[in-house]
């Protein structure tokens, strides 16, 4: 039987509790592989990596190269799936890259991550690798997802382009959908009927500036055709094209934001009805006309429909030359530019 990859990144599931110190270590890492084998005496063989071991708010661009680059130096048939283990911070942001990235991906591959250090009353790190555990072994499912159990005992799955970061005062995380993709219930994948199908959250407007052809609405995917196999995907290895992430608040003055740095592009998430300031002094409009001035793309999300009524301020906003991008939740439309930005 072919093992099972975990691939250990830090972050809670991988830390200790020293007084009132939550840090990670190298060897509170493993612990879980050891605490999971105490636990379930089944024939699951793992193979275990750590390429990097910090807590996820610390988490950087070079990060996700490190780890990018690791998935793309496997053979990905010589596993049953890959687990990766990862903080609950930025859960969601390396979640939409991966599932990115390897949406093609010939295995399961589901991130997990646990609320609280494992041994801890009310932890749920072991129970979310166990029905990580479970789902790769039966669900017969590929693509990359993430498993979170929920405050209602409720084990999601999400679908990992969907997962929105989690609440700061409860701690949830939820899906942009507003649905589960699946729950695991008695350790079986059990999918949700007519989960809702995003096409629109996958076209992109290519900028002219960038890719040098005229814009029109062509799929991530499509473009680059991201494979199956690991090894053909095409990325130039790191993150060094930088994208702008800004969102919206009563009072944001643009003329604070310092362009000096000259980022590739810039992604201006929005308010839920896809609207953001026009008053003068307070424009998205005349920031979005500086960073085209100074070469800079400039996105915006999310809006819902391509054929639906815009309130007045996002009418301006689209016919003012912003890239608009449909459907698609913060952490993927950030994942996608980034990852668009830094292909060969």
């Amino acid at each position: 039987m072919k093992k099972i990859l975990v691939i250990l990144t830090g972050g809670t599931i991988g830390s200790k509790v020293e007084g009132k110190i939550i840090n990670t270590t190298a060897a509170s890492s493993y612990r879980l592989l050891q605490l999971y084998n105490e636990k379930y005496a089944d024939d699951t063989g793992f193979e275990v990596i750590q390429p990097i071991n910090i807590l996820s708010e610390n988490l950087t661009p070079v990060e996700w190269g490190v780890l990018c680059n690791c998935l793309l130096e496997l053979d990905f048939e010589k596993y049953q799936g890959i687990i990766i283990t990862h903080g609950s911070d930025t859960l969601s942001y390396t979640s939409a890259l991966i599932g990115t990235m390897f949406e093609n991906c010939s295995i399961p591959i589901v991130l997990v991550a646990s609320n609280l250090a494992l041994g801890l009353p009310g932890s749920n790190g072991m129970n979310n690798f166990r029905n990580a555990v479970c789902f790769i072994k039966s669900s017969d499912i590929n693509g990359v997802f993430t498993i979170f159990e929920n405050n209602k005992g409720e084990i999601p799955v999400y679908l990992s382009t969907h997962i929105v970061e989690s609440d700061p005062f409860t701690d949830q995380f939820r899906s942009f959908t507003g649905k589960y993709f699946g729950k695991m219930i008695d350790e079986k994948f059990v999918a949700t009927e007519n989960y809702p199908c995003l096409m629109e959250s996958d076209d992109i407007s290519l900028a002219e500036t960038y890719h040098h052809t005229k814009p029109s609405d062509i799929s991530l995917a499509q473009k680059h055709q991201y494979p199956a196999k690991s090894d053909d995907i095409l990325w130039n290895g790191n993150f060094d094209n930088k994208i702008l992430l800004i969102h919206p608040y009563p009072g944001l003055n643009y003329n604070n934001i310092d362009l000096s740095s000259k980022p590739k592009a810039v992604l201006h998430y929005m308010y839920h009805s896809a609207t953001a300031c026009t008053t003068d002094g307070y424009s998205i409009i005349d920031f979005a006309k500086k960073c085209n001035d100074l070469g800079i793309d400039f996105y915006c999300a999310s809006f819902k429909n391509k054929d639906a009524a815009l309130y007045d301020s996002s009418a301006k906003i689209v016919n003012s030359g912003v890239i608009p991008l449909y459907n698609i939740s913060c952490e993927a439309a950030y994942a996608k530019l980034i990852i668009m930005y830094n292909a060969d």
